[in-house]
Parts: C-alpha cells; structure tokens; sequence
C-alpha cells in the first residue's frame, strides 16, 4: 500500500515540481515589472477567477470522480458517457450566466474588489475566460476517476510550460494589462490539450455528443455536487474576502507584500496534496471497512509528513532569501510573516488527511461543516484581528483556525470509523510539530548563526527518529527501478 501511494504521489509531485518551476519564473517576471501594488491586484483577481470556476464548477467534480471510478470498475462504458455529456452541458450553461453576470457588474465590482472601478475592464476579461473552463473540468474530471495519474501529469506540465511562454511577453509589452489577459491564455492552452488527450487516449468517453445526457445524472451528483460546491465557494469566499479585507484596511501594496505568503502557503502544500489526492480519493472510494480506511489513512499521513515536513523546514531556514529570489527585494518583508503560516501549514496537512475519508464514505454534512467552519474562523479573526495586529493577524487567523479543525477531525474519524493512529505515525506527528515550531522560534527570536547549529540539530534528530531505514530502502529501490526504466504496475 505504501509503495502505491508513494509512486503515485511521486509522478504527480514530479510534474507539480515543474509546474512549481515554471510558477516561479512566472511569479518572478510578474513581481519584477508589477512591484507590491500590480502584484496586489493581480492576486485579487486571480481569486476572483478561481472563486468563478468553482460556482461554475457546481461542485461535481467530486462526484463524477467516484462514478466514474465506479463505473469503469464496473466495464459500464455508457453510464460514463451519459455523467461526462450531462455535466459538461450543466457547466458550460452555469459558465454563461455567471459570466454574463460578471459583465453588468463589473464596476460595483471593481470597486469594492480593487478599491478601484477603473479596473472594471479586466474583471471583463475574466469573465470571458469562464466558458473556455467548462471542457477541462469535465477532462480532469474523468481522467482522474481512471486513475490516468501520467496523463493528468502530462496536461499540467504542458499547460504550463505553453502558458508560460505566451504570457511573458505580454506581461513585458503591456505589465498589468498583459498578466490579466493571461487568464485567456492558460484557459485556452488548458482547454486544448485536455481535448487533444481525450481524443487520443480516451476516445470511448466523449464530451462533446449531440445526444447521451441524462438530466437523471444531475440528481445522482447533486449530493456530492452541493456540497463540494458550498465548501469550494465558501473556501474561495473566505480567501477573497481576506485580500479584500487586508486592501480595504492596509492598502494595495500591503496586499502585494502577502502575496508571497499566501503563494507559497499555497504553492508546496499543494505540490504534495495536490498529487497524493489524485490517487487517494478514487482509491478510497473503492474501499469499504472501517479498518482497509483506516490504513489507508494511516499510509497517506505517513507519505505526506515524510514529504512535506522537510520542505517545511527548508522554508523556516532560507525564507528571506526565497522571498527575494522568487519575487524581489521589494517583497522581504513577507518574509516575516511565514513562520506563522508555515505552522498553520502543518495543520492544514493533518486536516487534510484525518478528512480524506469523509467524502467517498457519504458523510457530507460532516465534510461540509468541518470545512466552512475553518473558513468562517479564519475571516473573523482576521477581521477581529487586522487592526491591532496587521499582517500577523491572517497568519496567526490561518494557525488557530487549522489547528482547532484538525483535532475536530481527528476526534471525528475516531468515532466514525473507530479511527487509530499507527505508533510509528504517533510519533511522527508529535516530533514533526515539536520540530518545526522548535526551528520557527529560533528563526524568529534567534540571530541567523546562532540558531543556525540549533537548527540543524532538530533537523537532523527529525529524520533519525522518524525515518525509518526500510522506507529509505524502499525509496532506493524505486529510484533504481525507474533509472533503470523498468515498467511500473502502478503507471499508466
């Protein structure tokens, strides 16, 4: 089981580490000709467009990757047919009214978005992007309930590789201007080559038919659809809201300078999450028994902390330098708000695993609650907070928010599938955490070289109790096996 979770993980991490790469360069072009105030629009903006996506989304993604994992399991070719064509059209009708929507409203819009109505115009160019979102979130859809891990690796890196080398000189030629019609771009690159690869990989599965559609299907993904789409919109509210928040109360730039913080909060769990969720989800919806969840659980949060903590610590120590790298010397002050957010990090990691069951196990109502009470929490304190506390105060919001939803979840999944921590995972959570708030303090109230020793020693001690040798072994053997290009059962 590990083994499959772990190559799973690592194909997927593999091509989120060049998307990472390519973000970078990205992110690095756009802060050098933007600076904090261009960079604090853009941010708004772009979590505007992902908010759009998910309302037009209506959330059933999550169901069409069980059924169709189900289905397919099942050799019932039709009934996927009939969920890809009747989702595909919903999506695409919910694309046109909200970007019709978007296009009367611009102005009001804009100027409690940005604090600024003469950026109505590039609210317009978001709106128009929406319809082109349609066909990938159906694509993606469909190809994760097959399980095509390589495949979906290879659509990312190819949409950012092509989207990369389109927007940089529009960002050159016209800077703001540029980045915003960027959003047509990657949609419209994303858009064809999920097309290209379902027509050469999965023919049999059609999106586009005249015929096939079963309003029936809605009714059969509007469980999974309602709730996946409340906890996505009140996530992207919740995060919208803090952007608006922070310009309304600290101003554009202020916003630009979080923009880092909140990248990269975003950009390394995800590079982790993001690809061991690709395999996670379809796997368990497959399972059944409290005990098979349970170990699957188990293996998840041992990959993902033995993944993810070491990075964590390479983002306490290097964080000023990574900030100036990635953005510019203009944004070094972001610097001083990560150690925070990296902490919450750790617990939004934890949360992340103790509530993978929740969803394939149909216990919606506990998904949903669990979910929009972080994001509830963390626009109050940050509201409640702002004024005395100013940047600190989000991170801080982040932290406590994640912290009290883990031990939610944790509690929760004991009850319900009479949840167990292995005692090697028991170990590991409590000498992760005691770690890297150990190194955050010393980073903080510590000059560099005197914590620098210190430091390592945690690092150092982390990996001895933690890592155990036969999973170094393992780790060898599957780099070896893939130097030496021999075939893998767990790729397609």
């Amino acid at each position: 089981m590990l083994k499959k979770i772990f190559e799973s993980t690592l194909i997927m991490g593999a091509s989120s580490v060049v998307v990472l790469l390519v973000d970078i360069v990205r992110s690095k072009v756009l802060a050098v000709f933007l600076g904090p105030t261009g960079m604090g629009s853009l941010s708004v903006l772009n979590q505007f467009h992902t908010l759009a996506v998910s309302l037009i989304g209506l959330g059933l993604s999550a169901g069409l990757v069980k059924y169709v994992a189900v289905y397919n399991s099942e050799g019932n070719i039709q009934s996927v047919r009939s969920m890809l064509v009747t989702s595909f059209r919903t999506i695409l009708g919910c694309a046109f009214v909200v970007c019709a929507l978007t296009l009367i409203l611009r102005v009001p819009m804009a100027k409690w978005l940005l604090d600024d109505p003469g950026q109505a115009s590039f609210l317009a160019v978001y709106a128009v992007a929406l319809p082109l979102a349609a066909y990938p979130l159906v694509a993606g859809s469909l190809l994760q309930g097959l399980q095509r891990i390589t495949t979906l690796a290879r659509i990312s890196v190819g949409r950012s590789l092509l989207s990369l080398a389109l927007i940089v000189p529009l960002v050159l030629a016209y800077r703001l201007e540029g980045a915003v019609y960027g959003v047509l771009v990657t949609t419209g690159v994303h858009l064809l080559l999920c097309y290209r690869v379902l027509r050469r990989e999965a023919e049999s599965y059609r999106v586009f038919q005249p015929q096939g559609g079963d309003r029936g299907v809605v009714k059969t993904l509007l469980p999974y659809g309602a709730t996946s789409l409340t906890i996505g919109a009140i996530y992207c509210v919740s995060l919208l809201l803090i952007k608006v928040i922070i310009v309304q109360r600290l101003g554009l730039e202020m916003n630009g300078i979080f923009q880092p913080v909140f990248a990269l909060t975003m950009a390394y769990p995800t590079l982790v999450l993001s690809a061991m969720s690709t395999y996670a989800y379809p796997r368990l919806c497959e399972l059944s028994g409290a005990d098979r969840i349970t170990a699957e659980l188990n293996g998840n949060l041992r990959v993902v902390l033995l993944l993810i903590v070491p990075i964590m610590f390479v983002m306490l120590l290097a964080r000023e330098p990574i900030v100036v790298f990635l953005y510019s010397a203009r944004f070094r002050e972001a610097a001083d708000y990560l150690p925070v957010q990296i902490i919450s990090d750790f617990f939004k990691t934890l949360n992340w695993v103790f509530g993978l069951f929740l969803l394939p196990t149909g216990r919606l109502r506990a998904f949903l609650w669990l979910n929009a009470t972080i994001d509830i929490l963390v626009v109050l304190l940050s509201l409640i907070w702002i004024d005395r506390f100013g940047l600190h105060a989000v991170t801080a919001s982040f932290a406590a928010s994640y912290a009290l939803a883990f031990v939610a979840n944790y509690f929760y999944a004991r009850r319900q599938i009479a949840f167990r921590l292995w005692k090697d995972n028991v170990r590991l959570v409590a000498v992760s955490f005691l770690s890297l708030a150990g190194v955050a303090g010393m980073t903080v109230f510590y000059p560099t070289g005197s914590m620098l020793a210190a430091s390592t020693l945690l690092v150092a001690g982390w990996s001895v109790i933690c890592i155990k040798r036969s999973e170094l072994a393992q780790l060898k053997a599957y780099l070896i096996q893939k130097l030496g290009r021999q075939p893998s059962a767990y790729t397609r």
